[in-house]
């Protein structure tokens, strides 16, 4: 198959893509997923405060984000809402946490307590933009037995990046071409909700994945999605999440009233 670099106008490479579609989607399918390199990570930039975690008597407890959706990746992939729900639930206490994607007894760092999707604000994960978006999570036991020196980087606040090894079950291709009627359909769908679509229209497609197998959590120097930080115990609610209620809303307000008024 061709790099896709190689072609001279996108024309060239939305009929390539069309072409070769099934071939291509195979070819994801049939592979693991990792994080790669070949970006800056400009975002995600979190405060010593919200990386400390917490301590369970001797315990060092760690919330992290693995993968966020609604974000055009390294690998011109969108994780779509609930990408890695039925995986979740069907064999959540088989996902790993460990470093740089090493599927070895040595690479554990962690102990997954709990998996799970969830709500959270953009602007928590460094992205200026209103609203929510959904995030894959994992509360970890971070253990010092095999890497004491990632426990300790953990424990000061020092990884920032994750990434998930996964494998394909599920994807769509999207291009912004009117001519091609039914990955347009597909880039229709989806465009306005990815948080960074500046990068999905320079590229002019992306791949909308909907389901996958998630296989374990790595922390990483770079992730291919950079919007994976490790965040502090549960994460705060936003008012943009519906969940959140009016009275919810008005009680935080009288509550900083009262503060305000030294009461």
């Amino acid at each position: 198959m061709k790099d896709l670099g190689q072609f001279e106008t996108k024309k060239e490479l939305f009929e390539y893509l069309v072409e070769n579609k099934t071939k291509l989607i195979n070819m994801k399918k049939s592979t693991r997923k990792y994080s790669d390199s070949a970006y800056s990570s400009s975002v995600a930039k979190k405060s010593e405060e919200t990386t400390k975690g917490h301590v369970e008597g001797s315990d060092l407890i760690k919330t992290i984000v693995g993968n966020t959706y609604n974000w055009m990746d390294s690998h011109d992939d969108v994780h779509l809402k609930n990408t890695f729900t039925k995986s979740i639930s069907e064999k959540s206490k088989d996902v790993f946490h460990l470093h740089d994607h090493k599927f070895e007894l040595d690479a554990i760092v962690g102990e997954p307590r709990k998996i799970f999707e969830q709500e959270i604000a953009w602007k928590s994960l460094g992205v200026n933009k209103s609203g929510t978006t959904q995030s894959l999570m994992m509360e970890s036991k971070i253990i010092d037995d095999n890497k004491p020196n990632i426990f300790n980087a953990y424990k000061n606040g020092k990884i920032n990046q994750h990434s998930v090894g996964m494998q394909y079950v599920k994807l769509e291709l999207a291009i912004n071409d009117e001519n091609e009627e039914e990955e347009f359909k597909v880039w229709n769908d989806h465009i306005d909700k990815i948080a960074n679509k500046e990068k999905a229209e320079e590229r002019g497609f992306f791949w909308a994945v909907q389901e996958a197998k998630l296989i374990e959590i790595s922390a990483v120097l770079r992730g291919s999605n950079e919007l994976t930080p490790t965040i502090e115990g549960k994460q705060e609610p936003s008012y943009d999440t519906p969940e959140v209620t009016e009275a919810a809303k008005a009680l935080q307000e009288m509550r900083q009233l009262l503060t305000n008024l030294n009461i």
